[in-house]
């Protein structure tokens, strides 16, 4: 990629305990980008569905980022919005 920064795609629909396993090996902050449907899945997986504030499931929108941040073996959860007007893509 243009920042060298590694792009690992091998894991599809359905394989979010796998990538879950790889999230938490990872020795740097991992960025998923996911099908929302599955992000559900995703979170059990990493054990993070039990943090506070995180939604049962995710909205019908695609303006939103969930940022997941892990200290000491315990999760934070925020959800940042781009904020879009009527009419942006």
């Amino acid at each position: 990629t243009a920042l060298h920064i590694p792009l690992r795609s091998e894991f599809g629909i359905g394989a979010e305990e796998a990538l879950g396993r790889a999230v938490l090996a990872a020795r740097m902050p991992v960025l998923v980008c996911w099908e929302h449907t599955g992000i559900p899945r995703l979170i059990h997986a990493l054990g993070a569905h039990q943090v506070l504030g995180v939604p049962a499931g995710w909205p019908d929108r695609y303006d939103l980022v969930w940022e997941f941040t892990r200290r000491q073996g315990r999760w934070t959860f925020r959800e940042l919005a781009q904020h879009l007007l009527p009419g942006d893509a």
